[in-house]
């Protein structure tokens, strides 16, 4: 038993959280280094050192114990975190974090998330070439026989045009027009065989009788380029909006999980090949991305809230501030995973 939740949930999960991961402080790493801040240290994962190497550039790339994350420590820093600036006679002012402007270093701490958008835009551009995306098109793949769309003269293969004058693209959009015309009839423009026709169809029960076809569709670059454009988008909005609908009480918390479920989903979706592991690896990357980008301290969007903090003040606030917003901020994530571990839980004794 263990040692298949070793093999199918745990080792899928090590390996997309280090990849994914890797990304993320890649993007601090890159426009650090461009920025002329030295890296100290490139880890992945927290606590004891497993293995690692220094580069000539003597920054030390190293995997850790806990694979639950990474950082790296740049010169000047005296945490991981970022939190504190070490005061150390011995820091090189022009190769340290803390001594570079507010815009540098906001371009630094953002570059993290940008990386887990910019690769899951490439893993979008990637899955909708070589797999494609689906299809729904207003096309009848089947009518039951007695039903009301059969009685009015619809068959397999005709594509639906409009709905009450009202333009049809997808197939999805019919049944919010049927549901609101329940027992009264819809006026249906259809072609067959190219050639356009008119049917009045009644509504019973909420149904006429049809059903929809999906296809599978392989984009070119270009196409699949403005498709993962809108697939981020939409994928971003879902995501805030899901996070407001629970902070607001309109959407349960148990629908948070944490390291447990994303373990339990990483199997499921390892075990159904390279396409679905993709895809979940493509939400992840973002999702990991915009919850770096909340305003809590300890995150990269706390650290960019701070430096707009500081932007207006005209300097840095004070240690003792910091040193609150930062256990404010640590509080906060503890306390998310706690639950989020406790949700995770729960779902074994349901």
């Amino acid at each position: 038993m263990m040692i298949e939740i070793i093999f199918n949930n745990i080792i899928p999960f090590v390996i997309i959280l280090t990849i994914l991961v890797f990304v993320h402080e890649l993007g601090h790493y890159v426009i650090a280094r461009k920025n002329g801040v030295k890296v100290e240290v490139f880890s992945i994962g927290f606590g004891k050192e497993l293995f690692g190497f220094t580069d000539k550039n003597e920054t030390r790339w190293k995997f850790s114990l806990i694979p639950l994350g990474g950082y790296v420590k740049m010169h000047g820093d005296l945490d991981e975190a970022s939190s504190k600036k070490n005061e150390s006679s011995e820091i090189i002012a022009e190769q340290s974090f803390h001594e570079k402007t507010i815009y540098q270093r906001s371009m630094i701490l953002f570059a993290g998330p940008a990386a887990n958008f910019i690769f899951s835009f490439i893993l979008l551009i990637f899955i909708n070439i070589f797999y494609g995306i689906s299809v729904d098109r207003p096309e009848i793949s089947y009518v039951e026989k007695d039903m009301s769309a059969y009685n009015s003269g619809l068959r397999e293969g005709d594509l639906i045009l409009e709905i009450d004058g009202n333009k049809i693209e997808k197939f999805s959009q019919i049944k919010k027009f049927i549901e609101v015309k329940n027992d009264q009839s819809i006026n249906l423009v259809f072609s067959r065989n190219g050639k356009v026709s008119e049917v009045n169809v009644k509504v019973i029960d909420n149904i006429i009788g049809i059903r929809g076809k999906i296809e599978n569709k392989k984009l070119n670059f270009i196409e699949s380029f403005k498709e993962s454009l809108l697939q981020i988008y939409n994928f971003t909005k879902l995501t805030l909006v899901g996070v407001y609908e629970i902070i607001t009480g309109s959407r349960g918390t148990d629908e948070l999980g944490g390291p447990i479920r994303i373990a339990e989903l990483s199997g499921d979706f390892w075990s159904k090949g390279l396409h679905s592991t993709l895809w979940f690896m493509m939400i992840i990357s973002l999702n990991l991305g915009l919850i770096n980008l909340f305003p809590i301290p300890m995150l990269d969007g706390g650290h960019l809230l701070l430096n707009f903090i500081e932007f207006i003040n005209g300097g840095p606030l004070k240690r003792k501030y910091l040193e609150i917003a930062h256990t404010f901020g640590f509080f906060i994530l503890i306390s998310l995973m706690i639950f989020a571990t406790y949700n995770d839980i729960l779902r074994f004794f349901k």
